[in-house]
C-alpha cells in the first residue's frame, strides 16, 4: 500500500508519496467476522468432491507480509524543452523483477532512443499505460489466466501529470493498469484541486469530512433497515386488509419502492482555494497530506503499510520536474582505521 498525492494550481503541480513499498498475499481468513464456510440459500456448508468444506473467495483479503523502506515510487516519464510528465505509484512495486520506477525509466529512454516526442500529457500517459500493461500482462500471466480469476489480479495505479505544448492548463490523471483505465482530473473550469490514490482514509476524511469506507458501511446500513422497513409495512399492510375481510387475488403480491439513498456527504468539504495556493503552500501541503496517513500508520494496529520518507516533487510550465531534497547515497562505515 501507498499514500499518492497530486496538488494542481494555476502555477504547478505538487506531486506527493511516501516510500514503503510492501509484500501483499492474497488470502481467505473465513473466522473473521463470524464469517464461516460458504453455505448454500438453505444455509447449508458446502461441501467439495473431496469432502472438505468450501470457503467464498468473497473474503479474500490482501494480508501484508513484509515492508521494506526507500522505495522510488515518483519518476519523471517525459521530458523535452516544451513537455514535462511526472507520477507517482500505487499497488504491485514490481513487475517482470524490476521496479516500477525501473519500469518507468525503461519507457523513458526507450521514447528517447526514438526520438518520440508528445505535445499532450493524455498522449503520455495513454503510451506509459501500454508499456506498463503488456509488462503486467506477462507478471500475472493473463493470457494463461482462468477468466474467473482475472478479477482477483492485483492493480498498478499511478496519478500522472504535467504540462504539454498543446496543453492549455497544467493536465492531471489517475491511470488503473489492471482496469485500462485513463481518467482525467480536475475537469472544472479553474483547473485546480487536489486527487489521491492508494491507502488514503485519512487523508479522505481530512479534506472530504469522509473516508469512502464509512460512505459504504452507512449507506449499506441504511439500505438494510431500509429494506427491512419496508418488508415489515408490506407485511402488516396485507395483514389489515386480510382482518378487513378483503379478498386478495390468489398469488397476489407486490412490491415497496426502492428510495435511494442520498446523503449530504460532499456538502463540508474542506475549504482550499487550490489554483490560488503559492507553489511553496502546495509543497507544504502535500507534505501534510502524506506525513498524516503515514503517520496514523505508525500508530495503527498491525503491518504499517504507509510512512518511511515522504517525496515531494514540483512540475511547472517550461521547467524541469524537480524532486525536492532527495537524499544521495552514503557510505558512513569506513571501518577501524585511525589514519588522518
Amino acid at each position: 500500500m501507498t499514500i499518492n498525492i497530486a496538488i494542481a494550481t494555476y502555477d504547478a503541480i505538487v506531486l506527493g508519496c511516501d516510500s514503503l513499498s510492501s509484500q501483499v498475499e492474497q488470502a481467505i481468513m473465513p473466522f473473521r467476522n463470524g464469517v464461516g464456510f460458504a453455505r448454500d440459500a438453505d444455509g447449508n456448508e458446502l461441501i467439495d468432491s473431496m469432502g472438505q468444506r468450501v470457503v467464498s473467495m468473497a473474503h479474500m483479503r490482501p494480508y501484508v507480509s513484509n515492508v521494506f523502506g526507500g522505495a522510488q515510487k515518483m519518476f519523471c516519464l517525459f521530458e523535452d524543452d516544451d513537455t514535462s510528465v511526472a507520477a507517482v505509484t500505487a499497488g504491485m512495486a514490481t513487475l517482470g523483477g524490476v521496479t516500477i520506477a525501473g519500469v518507468a525509466a525503461r519507457f523513458k529512454k526507450r521514447n528517447s532512443a526514438e526520438q518520440k516526442t508528445f505535445r499532450t500529457v493524455r498522449e503520455v500517459a495513454e503510451a506509459f499505460l501500454t508499456h506498463v500493461r503488456v509488462e503486467w500482462e506477462i507478471q500475472v500471466d493473463y493470457d494463461n489466466a482462468d477468466e474467473e480469476m482475472r478479477p482477483y489480479f492485483p492493480d498498478v495505479q499511478f496519478i500522472i501529470g504535467g504540462y504539454g505544448t498543446d496543453d492549455a492548463s497544467a493536465m492531471v490523471f489517475k491511470i488503473s493498469v489492471k482496469s485500462l483505465t485513463v481518467e482525467e482530473q480536475f475537469v472544472w473550469p479553474s483547473r485546480s484541486g487536489t486527487c489521491f490514490a492508494g491507502q488514503s482514509d485519512f487523508v479522505e476524511r481530512l479534506l472530504v469530512g469522509v473516508d469512502q469506507r464509512i460512505i459504504n458501511d452507512v449507506e449499506g446500513a441504511i439500505h438494510q433497515v431500509m429494506a427491512a422497513h419496508s418488508e415489515m409495512t408490506a407485511q402488516a399492510l396485507l395483514d389489515r386488509l386480510k382482518a378487513a375481510g378483503v379478498a386478495l387475488p390468489e398469488g397476489f403480491t407486490f412490491d415497496t419502492p426502492d428510495f435511494p439513498v442520498q446523503l449530504p456527504w460532499f456538502e463540508n468539504v474542506a475549504s482550499i482555494d487550490f489554483g490560488n495556493l503559492p507553489t511553496q503552500y502546495a509543497v507544504d501541503l502535500a507534505e501534510l497530506l502524506v506525513n498524516l496517513q503515514s503517520g496514523v500508520q505508525r500508530f495503527a494496529t498491525g503491518v504499517a503499510t504507509v510512512g518511511g520518507r515522504t517525496h515531494i516533487g514540483v512540475l511547472k510550465r517550461g521547467e524541469k520536474f524537480a524532486m525536492l531534497n532527495e537524499p544521495k547515497l552514503v557510505h558512513n562505515h569506513t571501518g577501524y582505521s585511525h589514519d588522518l
